[in-house]
């Protein structure tokens, strides 16, 4: 899958658990505002297991910074489609963004104490990364100074309500594996193990990449119908969070618009 598709797949399934309008599932049920803010980090989140590609989206989000990062991820990880699109990545990447969160530090010259540097790193480069991928910012400067605005206005007037990061992280990775998977690629997903099929198949290839490809090629016509449909979708929910009864309603005015 593309990197606006997984972007737009992490803010869909982050708004279809936690918001409690008409049409998500509102699983976690949380405020208008950590639902919008949550599909933002979760979207970027959804970009995070191809920081093992040295030429991706999050590469080019952050330079010179996120160069460096994936590089070095993926040399660790084994290169692009190995450790981050298993499992066990998808379980580093929440343990670390866990242990990240709660880091406090005393800001110099009196700007602040015990500052939440930890979630405001998480949130400056998910959102980078969302940016990047949802075409929203293209100027490497300008995605700087937006992310970090973004991270100093969550951790300054919402630095109680910024438990969820960890859970956005951890699943923004899970749903871009399983938008991989959804492609004839497939993904490595009991990685390090590379078990093999006696016989090969679209659903578990020899290099040990499992897939269920009903979306044929990553950038395929499918996926992006998907995609379109996902953002439908995902403007729906976003306008009934905030304001209930919108989307209906403009159901009703084109309806009589067009049949009066």
């Amino acid at each position: 899958m593309m990197g606006h598709g997984h972007a737009t797949m992490g803010a869909v399934g982050w708004v279809a658990l936690t918001s409690t309008s008409a049409g998500a599932l509102g699983v976690l049920p949380m405020a208008p505002a950590q639902v919008a803010a949550g599909a933002l980090v979760t979207a970027g989140a959804a970009l995070l297991p191809d920081a093992d590609h040295h030429n991706g989206t999050i590469a080019h989000s952050l330079p010179p910074v996120s160069n460096v990062v994936t590089r070095v991820v993926g040399q660790a990880s084994g290169g692009h489609r190995h450790g981050t699109h298993s499992i066990v990545g998808v379980l580093v990447a929440f343990a670390l963004a866990w242990l990240l969160a709660p880091l406090r530090i005393d800001l110099p010259w009196g700007l602040a104490d015990d500052f939440q540097i930890g979630a405001w790193l998480l949130i400056v480069f998910m959102v980078s990364f969302a940016f990047k991928a949802l075409r929203i910012i293209r100027g490497w400067k300008t995605a700087w100074l937006t992310s970090m605005l973004c991270g100093t206005a969550a951790v300054y007037f919402a630095p109680d309500q910024l438990w969820w990061l960890p859970l956005s992280v951890g699943m923004g990775c899970a749903i871009h594996i399983l938008g991989d998977v959804l492609t004839t690629q497939g993904c490595p997903l009991l990685w390090p193990l590379r078990p093999k099929p006696l016989v090969e198949t679209p659903l578990w290839a020899k290099n040990g990449h499992f897939a269920l490809p009903v979306l044929g090629t990553a950038g395929s016509w499918r996926e992006w119908v998907l995609v379109v449909a996902m953002n439908a979708y995902l403007a729906c929910i976003i306008a009934e969070t905030f304001a209930p009864g919108s989307v209906s309603a403009l159901g009703r005015a084109i309806l009589a618009g067009i049949t009066g």
